[in-house]
């Protein structure tokens, strides 16, 4: 497969509400926005725009998705809060994992690739896996 256009990604493409709860400390706030998924660079790659707001703080973040052997794809990230990384990801039939430095995404999509439901785990220091986003994307 010559471009990210031809693989099973291309179902990110267009706008999605985003909705879900951010575990802070010991309480849960709301996650509300809107992610966006667009070829860019002659399809070659899709850019991924997070424009979201968890409790009364806004959140942005880019990310550039390319592929990588075996069908699955490299994703640079860099957000509003001066953090940035590499994470690949997965999707095969509906399920989408992504797994990065002490974080990792678990996720289903629906037989109509327009709704995206999963939780995101943080690595403990001991190890442990603690999720602390549920997330859900519909696509409009």
């Amino acid at each position: 497969m010559d471009k990210i256009r031809d693989s099973n990604y291309r179902t990110f493409i267009g706008i999605w509400k985003t909705s879900g709860e951010v575990r802070v400390g010991a309480k849960t706030v709301s996650l509300v926005g809107v992610d966006s998924y667009e070829f860019i660079l002659d399809q070659n790659c899709i850019l991924h725009k997070a424009n979201v707001n968890i409790g009364d703080e806004r959140s942005e973040t880019f990310e550039m998705i390319t592929m990588l052997p075996g069908d699955k794809v490299k994703m640079q990230y860099a957000n509003s809060r001066g953090e940035s990384g590499v994470m690949t990801g997965n999707l095969t039939n509906s399920i989408f994992t992504i797994e990065g430095d002490g974080i990792k995404f678990n996720g289903r999509m629906n037989n109509n690739c327009s709704i995206l439901v999963g939780n995101w785990y943080m690595q403990a220091e001991n190890g442990d896996w603690e999720q602390f986003i549920t997330l859900k994307l519909e696509k409009y």
